[in-house]
């Protein structure tokens, strides 16, 4: 953009130029810095369990088996939260008391797993889905409480599993109770705090905060699930997945165009 607002040639002359990129934090807000000097902020419009499988999916690619059944975990905890709250919300119309609520349980995760259970019942007249006592179960408790590095293919399998958990019930969540699945979101999604905290830096300092605001396309996904579209490009399990999260690591070509391209032509 630099270039075609200098008026300089329309033909790029090749050189790379490295996408800038943070680290994963827990507020949202990503402050990047380009090359070429120029400073932005983002806020993504997400909630913490669609990063948190994301980042067990990368994870794997990158070779982390144990990191990775670690943050697949903590995204299935947060993902039972997230339908809690919704379900409450369905019947409550006040968030605050759904959190007072929330902090009865929120360091016991039996107690979470139950209310996820009992809820899903009343909702929709059957169990839920959960994961294999005999097997993934014993498997997730070796991971995080006894240092058991998983392979590869373990791996994959319980993220499999933890997929199927958590996308089959969020679209009958979204299905049956779309209004309040969007409000619980927005309410604890990472916009909402990011927005809250650029006010009170925009409060104390007296200085705008401009800032960009992104949806990205996650595995699980809220608001833009690929469920909608068939030929969703993040289709598969998480084998196909991890193809597709190494193809979209590989360099891009972008171009730019100064004027408006004929459509006719």
């Amino acid at each position: 953009m630099e270039q075609v607002n200098k008026g300089e040639p329309k033909v790029y002359d090749g050189t790379s130029i490295p996408t800038p990129f943070e680290q994963v934090n827990n507020d949202g807000i990503y402050e990047v810095n380009c090359t070429k000097g120029h400073k932005s902020k983002t806020i993504i419009d997400n909630i913490n369990f669609e990063i948190l499988f994301e980042y067990g999916l990368n994870a794997i690619v990158d070779g982390y088996y144990r990191e990775a059944v670690s943050s697949i975990t903590s995204a299935m905890e947060r993902y039972f939260e997230f339908f809690i709250k919704t379900i409450l919300r369905s019947s409550t119309k006040d968030f605050e008391s759904i959190n007072k609520a929330w902090k009865k349980v929120s360091s016991q995760s039996e107690r979470q797993l139950g209310a996820y259970i009992m809820l899903y019942f009343k909702t929709f007249g059957t169990e839920p889905i959960l994961l294999n006592q005999n097997k993934e179960v014993p498997f997730r408790n070796s991971v995080i409480h006894k240092g058991y590095i998983p392979t590869k293919q373990e791996a994959i399998d319980y993220g499999n599993s933890v997929m199927k958990i958590i996308e089959l019930t969020l679209i009958e969540l979204k299905e049956k109770f779309p209004k309040e699945t969007e409000l619980t979101f927005e309410q604890f999604g990472y916009k909402k705090n990011a927005e809250e905290n650029f006010k009170k830096i925009e409060k104390e300092s007296g200085i705008e905060q401009n800032f960009a605001c992104v949806n990205i396309m996650t595995t699980i996904d809220v608001k833009n699930g690929r469920e909608i579209n068939p030929r969703d490009g993040r289709k598969g399990m998480v084998e196909d997945r991890i193809v597709n999260i190494k193809q979209r690591r590989e360099p891009r070509r972008l171009t730019l165009l100064k004027d408006r391209p004929n459509i006719d032509e």
